[in-house]
């Protein structure tokens, strides 16, 4: 795949990944996941105890999976039909719901699961760099609209320093390399406040690739907006 060229263009890319290869991608769930199980379920936090996860870019939910088993409700959603088969048959509680949607159209799904539940989190690992800026000016400017002020966005993606290093999974995958603080400024331009971030190695370690990424926790505040 053209790595200029956005997921949006190539939809059969990631449901074949996940009708024909699925069993090569990883089952556990990611670090960052529960990293921000921990900060969502501290009772202290500035941000609330959160009780219900919108996930974007869910894959074959197994991030999803440790929020649900740890009593959140899930709303997760992704553009690729073989992936959300994949999470509607692992047997997960009623309280984990899938649908196959583009960030770009998930705007009522975003506003119901937000109405339904007190405190609302969102979160996204390896979501960001697998769009186009286009698509990701459309997530953020949906997220602005529709999330309460004081809901936190969780986000992990890969940053420019990991352009050059070899992947598990090779080039094809289409990969939007960040610059960290770039994608800061872009957050915070969208009306959330960042309170936690870092960028660095040792964070998504899979088999013998270390990627660089950024990670950061920011809190919608509507005098941001």
């Amino acid at each position: 795949m053209d790595s200029s060229v956005s997921y949006r263009e190539h939809p059969s890319y990631w449901n074949d990944f996940y009708q024909r290869g699925h069993a090569a991608a990883p089952r556990l769930p990611s670090q960052f996941a529960a990293f921000a199980l921990g900060e969502m379920l501290t009772p202290d936090s500035p941000m609330g105890q959160i009780d219900g996860v919108i996930e974007f870019g869910c894959g074959n939910g197994r991030d999803s999976q440790l929020f649900a088993a740890h009593g959140l409700s899930v709303l997760g959603l992704d553009e690729s039909i073989e992936a959300i088969g994949l999470c509607r048959v692992a047997g997960l509680p009623a309280h984990a719901r899938f649908e196959c949607c583009a960030a770009r159209q998930a705007r009522e799904a975003v506003e119901v699961f937000a109405e339904q539940h007190s405190r609302v989190a969102v979160y996204a690992r390896f979501f960001l760099h697998a769009i186009s800026e286009e698509d990701e000016h459309s997530l953020l400017a949906l997220l602005q609209a529709t999330l309460p002020e004081g809901a936190p966005l969780f986000l992990e993606y890969r940053t420019t320093a990991d352009a050059d290093q070899h992947k598990i999974f090779g080039e094809s995958h289409y990969r939007r390399y960040l610059d960290h603080r770039a994608t800061l400024a872009r957050i915070a331009a969208a009306g959330f406040a960042t309170v936690y971030e870092i960028e660095g190695r040792g964070f998504a370690k899979y088999r013998e690739e270390d990627a660089l990424v950024g990670r950061c926790i920011a809190i919608r505040n509507a005098s941001l907006a």
